[in-house]
């Protein structure tokens, strides 16, 4: 369970120069075609933080087309050091009201800001909490997460509102979209191929949301399974995943056509169908680069959307690549 302590940096090995705690707020606009988000990674034992601002418009296949990027590796961790009220140097704020509600603000370069205020229609996910997770109930408390990096997490779907300016032009920000945190060892170099999606769907008879995250092997499969963890969220009901698949179609690394399907606790199944309208590669790292996607969902007859990621290290894509071969 997601306390508010959890607002806090987390104990770590002061020896473990790779332990990372993260914020990572997503938006978008379908109607507009436009997706983005502003990521912090802080390395409290190395008192730094990498933060990573960017908004995609259409879906490009060139980082150098991402209509807007701003990323900043090792700033220093502002003092006094909190997760609850930050302002990095790089022009990101963030204030937690709890762990549900946050103000997120931001002002950069080229007549560039972005501010929303963040209301979760539900209670932070702990994929680690058995009495949450059936997954991990199941598993008897050892929560499966890929790999350390992941030792603790939480997925939140939250109702985002506010606006966009990129370069002087200003874009509604009204979506229901998932934000994280994360803490735990977290290496850069080859990081465990995961896919983390989600998408909302609302009416006047209601809403649903659906999230989950696989572990990937892109270079060699479009089928993604087992489920890691997931949930559905529907009207007020948090109803976590107990199984489910995704088949993927991508065009080199960036995913463009899904086939998501899930079962909840409850035994009530369902299959989502999307597209990519807008989005394109990520390379959080030199060394990670992620496919990033803004996803047009059907459901039922219903039209949502969320947002989508499947991260793969160049570790994991040179393992797999074809070699440059040079004369004899």
């Amino acid at each position: 369970m997601i306390t508010d302590k959890d607002l806090d940096f987390h104990p770590a090995d002061p020896d473990a120069h790779n332990w990372a705690e993260t914020n990572y707020f997503a938006f978008f606009n379908a109607e507009h075609g436009v997706c983005g988000h502003l990521q912090a990674l802080f390395r409290p034992n190395l008192g730094v933080v990498m933060s990573d601002v960017r908004v995609w418009k259409g879906l490009v296949d060139r980082s150098e087309d991402t209509w807007y990027v701003a990323n900043h590796f090792h700033m220093p961790i502002p003092e006094p050091r909190n997760l609850r009220d930050y302002t990095l140097l790089n022009g990101l704020s963030v204030k937690a009201l709890s762990p549900r509600n946050y103000r997120v603000d931001y002002v950069g370069i080229e007549d560039t800001s972005i501010h929303f205020d963040v209301r979760g229609i539900m209670e932070p996910y702990d994929t680690s909490d058995p009495d949450m997770d059936p997954i991990t109930r199941k598993a008897q408390g050892q929560s499966w997460t890929f790999d350390s990096a992941y030792k603790g997490h939480f997925d939140m779907s939250a109702r985002l509102t506010g606006e966009l300016t990129v370069r002087g032009e200003t874009i509604p920000i009204n979506c229901v979209q998932v934000m994280d945190h994360s803490w735990g060892p977290r290496t850069e170099v080859d990081l465990a191929a995961m896919m983390w999606l989600g998408g909302h769907f609302e009416d006047d008879k209601g809403e649903l949301a659906v999230h989950a995250f696989f572990s990937a092997d892109p270079a060699n499969s479009e089928l993604l399974t087992p489920l890691a963890h997931g949930y559905v969220t529907e009207n007020g009901e948090v109803r976590g995943l107990v199984q489910g698949q995704l088949k993927v179609t991508r065009l080199g690394y960036q995913p463009v056509a899904y086939v998501f399907e899930v079962e909840d606790e409850t035994g009530r199944s369902y299959t989502f169908y999307g597209a990519t309208i807008a989005g394109g590669p990520w390379p959080v790292y030199p060394s990670v680069d992620v496919g990033l996607a803004l996803v047009r969902w059907t459901w039922n007859g219903k039209v949502g959307h969320g947002m989508a990621m499947e991260n793969s290290s160049m570790a994991y894509r040179t393992r797999h690549g074809k070699p440059a071969r040079g004369a004899v």
